[in-house]
């Protein structure tokens, strides 16, 4: 299978490879968007180690903003069953140029520039094998949505056709930074109230979750980094989904923002963003 890596061992991780197990009964740890912190997910890793997942599945943007790249991509690729691309996992591999990720010399630029120059060939090379999109079983995965599987964002606004062209009962989908649940109606969506640490019951209908951000803020006005600071108390985001009891958990795992700000700063990548990126 395309998402699978041969480097994913279960005596390492505590999960089991894929295709070691039937999808319909895997229970996995769902996380995306870690754009480059260490300490973020070291954290959402342990959690799910520590939890019932058998697999690991990512949802893409490994890279972007934050100082840890070769560990974050090392760790992804190690670790996961199904690894996504995410839009600045294109910058990185020179599929995207860094200009499309902010004003020449900002920090979010210079984020994809040092993911160019430092990640190993073979990391480059792995990351080129990966897809922006996967299918396992009854559940379609994609780093931004189903009608693009790069760029889109999936929100109150377009959650209904993203809904409608989605074909498994299940789908998951990262790149906006903000935990979500959406069900089909008979009249397009509906936003479902998601509560850390209880399931949510996704029995009957069509259902697209996002399990929210592991070291990316959710939209701020306080900036990326200062963002971080205020949310890491709480924990960074991740999904722990029960394919066979059909639940999904929102979870969080605090971490330390410090280490990885300083490791920022002294490359050059604790400014602010001349505009907003995705």
């Amino acid at each position: 299978m395309a998402e699978a890596d041969s480097h994913a061992t279960a005596d390492r991780v505590g999960v089991e490879p894929i295709g070691l197990v039937r999808v319909r009964s895997v229970v996995v740890a769902v996380f995306g968007d870690a754009h480059g912190h260490a300490e973020a997910l070291d954290a959402v890793i342990g959690a799910a180690q520590a939890s019932d997942a058998q697999q690991l599945w990512s949802l893409g943007d490994m890279i972007g903003r934050g100082p840890d790249f070769e560990h974050v991509v090392t760790r992804t690729r190690e670790l996961c069953a199904v690894a996504l691309m995410g839009n600045h996992d294109y910058g990185a591999t020179g599929s995207a140029e860094p200009a499309r990720f902010g004003e020449p010399g900002s920090s979010a630029v210079r984020s994809i520039e040092l993911a160019r120059d430092r990640l190993s060939g073979p990391h480059i090379e792995w990351m080129r094998s990966r897809k922006p999109a996967a299918r396992r079983g009854e559940v379609q995965l994609w780093h931004g949505g189903p009608r693009n599987a790069v760029h889109e964002y999936v929100g109150a606004s377009n959650a209904a056709a993203c809904l409608a062209v989605q074909r498994a009962e299940l789908g998951l989908v990262g790149h906006t930074h903000v935990a979500a649940a959406w069900r089909q109606t008979p009249r397009g969506a509906e936003a479902v109230k998601i509560r850390v640490g209880v399931p949510l019951d996704l029995a009957g209908g069509k259902w697209l979750l996002n399990p929210g951000a592991v070291g990316a803020p959710a939209p701020s006005r306080s900036g990326w980094w200062n963002a971080l600071d205020l949310q890491a108390a709480n924990g960074a985001y991740w999904l722990l989904l029960d394919l066979e009891r059909r639940t999904a958990t929102w979870q969080r795992a605090p971490y330390d923002p410090a280490p990885a700000r300083l490791r920022a700063r002294a490359l050059g990548l604790d400014g602010l963003a001349t505009r907003p990126v995705d």
